[in-house]
């Protein structure tokens, strides 16, 4: 054991009274612990740290878990180490999927769009997708990319990628002058969930809070791709029952959506793959993210009685 982690390991055990502690994985740390699993942060920026915490704070509740973490035995949130802190935290294995656990999820993502806010000063602002579309459309056409069977289904999908790309505008312009914005981790996904004590964790790690409306979209969307139409159909009548999407969240999730992101991604996969199996399997890729996008835009209007 190197010196660096012989102090680690002396100041998890005087401030957490662990007995046993053993390396399992070394990035993202984990350990084992008389208590089960362990993920060990190091922080190297105290200011975002504070904000954590003080934004886990706000999510507390009884009916499931955000990045558990323990406090010391003198009832700090962290550890100092020199010009570094250290958070435990809990680290469960078993995934957690959406299909069995619609209730529960839609009480967490309905908690989430109430109590996970902050100014939407502090997060991006968005381009105008339509006129990047055009810009991108124009420079691949004049440099001729859009060759081979790959780049012609791309340019004729251009009318769609724009019509697209309008109504994302339009979505996202209805909204602009928001005060506040939902805040996730741009790291936050269904895949990174996971099951502890009969209920959900989910991970917030130590990214900065950004606009989350991406997160939830994409979270939607992992989880149609997961579990299935009737999963997801089943879970929005779970949200539907809470009250949950506002109209200012329903319009930018649905924004992420009609957001033709998967295209400019296989546009500019035309001037790296250079192979055509390669190719193939980008193509692919597109067709499935755009089908599936399309398909769940159509079970969210219907269920929300959104307007197209």
């Amino acid at each position: 054991m190197n010196d660096n982690l012989q102090i680690l390991f002396s100041a998890l055990q005087a401030n957490y009274h662990f007995r046993q502690l053993k390396v399992i994985k070394e990035q993202p740390m984990i350990v084992e612990t008389e208590r089960g699993l362990k993920k060990i942060r190091v922080w190297n920026d105290e200011r975002l740290l504070r904000r954590h915490v003080s934004w886990r704070m706000k999510l507390i509740n009884d009916r499931f878990f955000v990045d558990r973490m323990y406090v010391t035995q003198s009832g700090n949130p962290f550890i100092r180490l020199g010009r570094f802190a250290v958070t435990c935290h809990d680290a469960p294995l078993e995934r957690a999927t959406l299909s069995g656990n619609e209730p529960i999820w839609a009480e967490t993502v309905s908690t989430l769009v109430a109590k996970s806010r902050d100014s939407v000063n502090n997060h991006e602002k968005s381009t105008v997708i339509r006129q990047h579309a055009e810009s991108i459309f124009e420079q691949y056409r004049q440099t001729g990319l859009f060759s081979g069977s790959t780049g012609k289904l791309a340019a004729a999908c251009y009318p769609s990628v724009r019509e697209r790309a309008e109504q994302a505008d339009s979505l996202r312009s209805r909204h602009s002058r928001r005060s506040e914005s939902v805040i996730l981790p741009d790291t936050f996904s269904l895949g990174d969930s996971r099951s502890l004590l009969d209920t959900l964790f989910i991970e917030f790690g130590q990214k900065a809070p950004v606009n989350g409306y991406r997160g939830l979209a994409r979270f939607f969307l992992d989880g149609f791709r997961e579990s299935g139409e009737e999963s997801v159909r089943s879970f929005f009548l779970c949200l539907k029952e809470k009250g949950v999407p506002d109209r200012e969240t329903a319009d930018l999730v649905r924004a992420e959506w009609f957001d033709p992101s998967e295209w400019f991604w296989l546009v500019d996969s035309l001037s790296n793959a250079s192979e055509d199996s390669q190719r193939d399997q980008d193509l692919q890729a597109f067709k499935t993210v755009w089908d599936h996008k399309t398909r769940l835009i159509g079970l969210f209007d219907s269920v929300f009685s959104q307007p197209v």
